[in-house]
């Protein structure tokens, strides 16, 4: 074979990792192995026994021969069987109560949670995700709630992918498609332009799910890398109002375009549109992307502007004035500290999911 891969590593990564070098559209794939999306999620997350069909199939497609195939999974089988008692050796608690919030048991919570070892189990849910929020945090918030809830999010977007209904992601795209998806930052009923916005993002290789805070047990939103190719965002209506939904929402679309999301970010706050953007979090990913935002939306001589309102009739007519969504601008003299979070709320408009 003319590519090296650990065996440690799950068989499924090596088979995304193939796929996207060549370039191989997913559907397609799954189509040729002739699975059911079903199936084809249980696959990528090593969850589906290896037949000799599949392994020929492997190997004309995705290269290497079949001996190669079988011996990656069987060697793959005899490590995590040794790695999973370690694993829960040193994590029996966390994966005790996760067993207990999945109503299963040790044997079959890989099954249950569709996962293929303890140990990418633990990395990518406990260990691995950014979890950002300011210093006026008033909870401790629960690792086992949100990764259950985490993964249900990545379920539903993945069966979106394997339906072939998401484009391979692009930086690129999905920036020159930001311009689009700011003008409907106007729109004062935001129920009605959600599936245009998801639209646009899935044609640029990013799944955009909407769920109530109430779900997600306070985050305001996350984002990270799905299946190699693609990207996830969630955003929740945690402050109700579509100023705190579009800051959120364009945050998460900048850290799509901007970083690698090699591992999760995971958003709360106590501040409504402060996304841990304080400086003494020395968070430098954290600022670039609120950055990225304002100078989005707000460009220096509209800031400027900003800063001189003191009534709702100024906000107003610089909203007519520039064509931006007053509520964003009421916004932007909270997140300035202009004028009490109390002041001008009554342009905002409520956004609740359920």
């Amino acid at each position: 074979m003319d590519f090296d891969y650990q065996i440690v590593s799950p068989p499924s990564t090596t088979i995304l990792r193939r796929v996207s070098e060549l370039n191989i559209d997913i559907k397609k794939f799954r189509e040729i192995l002739n699975l059911t999306v079903e199936e084809f999620g249980k696959l990528i997350h090593d969850q589906l026994k290896l037949s000799e069909k599949l392994a020929y199939q492997f190997s004309q497609i995705l290269g290497g021969s079949e001996v190669f195939w079988v011996n990656r999974y069987k060697d793959y089988l005899e490590e995590i069987t040794k790695s999973n008692q370690q694993v829960y050796s040193a994590h029996k608690i966390t994966l005790d109560e996760l067993c207990i919030s999945r109503k299963t048991d040790l044997n079959n919570l890989l099954s249950d949670f569709q996962y293929s070892s303890l140990e990418h189990l633990v990395l990518d849910y406990f260990e691995n995700p950014v979890i950002l929020y300011s210093k006026t945090q008033r909870f401790e918030p629960s690792p086992v709630k949100i990764a259950n809830w985490i993964r249900d999010c990545e379920k539903e977007a993945e069966k979106l992918i394997y339906e072939g209904r998401v484009k391979t992601f692009s930086a690129e795209s999905l920036n020159d498609s930001l311009l689009s998806i700011v003008s409907y930052t106007k729109v004062n009923r935001i129920h009605n332009i959600l599936d245009k916005i998801q639209e646009i993002c899935v044609n640029s290789g990013v799944v955009v799910l909407f769920k109530s805070s109430q779900s997600g047990y306070g985050v305001s939103g996350f984002t990270k890398r799905l299946l190699k190719d693609y990207r996830l965002i969630v955003i929740t209506d945690r402050y109700k109002n579509n100023a705190a939904f579009w800051f959120t929402f364009l945050h998460e679309l900048s850290h799509c375009i901007l970083h690698s999301l090699r591992f999760p970010l995971i958003h709360y706050s106590d501040d409504e549109f402060q996304l841990a953007s304080l400086k003494t979090n020395n968070i430098y990913e954290e600022e670039e992307a609120n950055n990225y935002v304002e100078s989005l939306l707000f460009p220096e001589d509209i800031k400027r502007h900003i800063r001189k309102c003191n009534s709702y009739n100024d906000i107003l007519s610089l909203a007519v004035k520039y064509d931006i969504s007053a509520s964003l601008i009421v916004a932007q003299i909270h997140r300035e500290k202009l004028a009490p979070y109390s002041w001008y709320r009554k342009v905002y408009r409520k956004v609740e999911f359920t």
